[in-house]
């Protein structure tokens, strides 16, 4: 039987198993396969598999007419065309979401201006908790916010949490984790961080965990049955101990486990990687005290980062990725990739072609699929590197010396290897949304705050429907911001 009789839904599944590059060339073959060739599912699935685990979270379920028109054989499937933009998109592709579209994004819960606080993703990664930061007047924060990306009214929701809470703070780091021996397990590691560069720094670790038989994710959404605990933390080897007191270090998760990287202190800058294993306590079998693991990582090799703080660290796949970051006046524009997928992983620095964003610090890092996003921070602007950034007539515009980056987007796609160009999203009829202490939302003209919001270190982004938010940070003027931007990339 010749492949081209096949019923078209066979067709369609065979290719599926094809790259882009494949389904292209096959359906010059002959008419069926052009025509199976141009399938919106089909190309919903290859997009989706670029995306990987971040698809159902940022596609939406049906295309815009006016961006992606669906036309008839002559024209290109919507859904194709939005694979292409994805693969090569066009200067300014992306823009500030407008109010206009439907998403109303909304502040609830007296979420205060703020910057240096940390977010993480639980369940499906449709929920996002949010945790402490520094705001004006030396304001440190440990008030802990829910913002659920499935609900159409966005939200930053205040959460309360049982236990002794950990003492407010920024610049630490805040992991969704499993619990070694319970399978499907999930609880939130809080550990380090600081209440100014002055003032001491911590090494401490708290545990955000739901009530017995309850998820995590399912207590945030009830709004009840949240609990912090201090577990108990040991180290795997006595020599190596635990990581010393810091702040601006990275931690993502890797394999249900925390993987730590980088941080300073008054005394130390560092660039050691530790992973963290979360389990239960043998020394106390019917308390809820969790067992706390520390293990410094052995590398093959002498190569690794120079010590830095401040960096973004990404997960793609079994990759780590850092970039950028600061040691005292050095900023960094480097980037390095550990494989923890090996036996004995080594460091190794990437030369990626194109050009490279500026050294910043401070900045914000996203992963949708095989490419990183990143925002903002502080930098040193240098010849060779691109962004744009605040002058000197611009509110502050530095701070410690660094400049202010504005809201554009590098993107460093890791399948082709290379730095895309910087997108610097349109902003036409974008409404700005301003959350005040109170819980209250102002819309102001977008002309009026063009600048304020655009220049922004310490924030966090996440993905979200047809594309990223950016939540808080502090701006060039030296306003602390507890705003939420919708960045429509889709």
């Amino acid at each position: 039987m010749l492949l081209e009789k096949l019923p078209a839904h066979v067709l369609r599944d065979v290719f599926g198993f094809l790259s882009a590059g494949d389904v292209a060339r096959a359906a010059c073959a002959c008419k069926t396969f052009k025509q199976v060739a141009r399938s919106e599912s089909l190309w919903r699935k290859l997009l989706s598999e670029k995306l990987g685990s971040q698809a159902s979270i940022v596609l939406p379920k049906t295309l815009p007419n006016e961006r992606y028109p669906h036309g008839d054989m002559v024209v290109e499937p919507a859904w194709k065309e939005m694979f292409q933009f994805w693969m090569n998109p066009g200067p300014n592709s992306y823009s500030w979401m407008e109010h206009a579209k439907g998403e109303e994004l909304e502040n609830r819960g007296k979420f205060a201006a703020r910057y240096l606080h940390r977010c993480t993703a639980i369940g499906d990664g449709n929920k996002i908790l949010l945790f402490g930061g520094q705001g004006s007047g030396a304001d440190f924060f440990n008030d802990l916010h829910l913002l659920d990306l499935r609900k159409k009214s966005l939200q930053l929701e205040q959460l309360d949490a049982a236990g002794d809470p950990p003492f407010p703070r920024c610049s630490g780091t805040l992991t969704a984790v499993s619990v070694t021996g319970i399978p499907g397990s999930e609880v939130v590691a809080l550990f380090g961080g600081s209440q100014g560069f002055f003032e001491g720094f911590s090494n401490s670790l708290c545990i955000l965990q739901g009530d017995e038989n309850v998820s995590i994710s399912d207590a945030a959404s009830q709004h009840k049955g949240l609990t912090w605990r201090e577990p108990l933390v040991v180290a795997a080897d006595p020599e190596d101990g635990v990581p010393d007191a810091r702040w601006g270090h990275s931690a993502v998760s890797w394999n249900g486990k925390l993987v730590l990287f980088g941080g300073s202190n008054t005394q130390h800058c560092f660039n050691d990687t530790w992973v963290l294993d979360v389990g239960l306590n043998p020394r106390e079998p019917e308390s809820r005290r969790l067992l706390a693991t520390w293990k410094k990582l052995k590398l093959g090799n002498d190569a690794r980062p120079p010590s830095r703080a401040g960096q973004t660290v990404s997960l793609v796949g079994d990759a780590l990725y850092v970039f950028g970051g600061c040691h005292i006046s050095d900023v960094f524009n480097d980037l390095w990739r550990l494989d923890l997928g090996v036996r004995v992983p080594t460091w190794e620095r990437l030369d990626v072609a194109g050009t490279p964003p500026a050294p910043r610090v401070g900045h914000a890092a996203v992963v949708l699929g095989d490419r990183i996003v990143f925002s903002g921070g502080r930098g040193s602007p240098t010849a060779g590197a691109s962004g744009t950034y605040a002058t000197a007539d611009q509110g502050l515009a530095t701070m410690q010396g660094l400049t202010f980056f504005e809201g554009g987007f590098a993107m460093l796609d890791i399948s082709r290897g290379t730095w895309m160009p910087i997108q610097h999203p349109n902003r036409n009829n974008h409404v700005y949304l301003r959350g005040e202490d109170d819980g209250a939302v102002d819309m102001e003209d977008a002309a009026m705050e063009d600048e304020v919001w655009e220049h922004r270190t310490g924030h966090v982004m996440v993905p979200a429907k047809d594309g990223l938010l950016v939540i808080g940070g502090l701006a060039y003027n030296g306003e602390f911001q507890n705003d939420v931007q919708h960045i429509r990339v889709f």
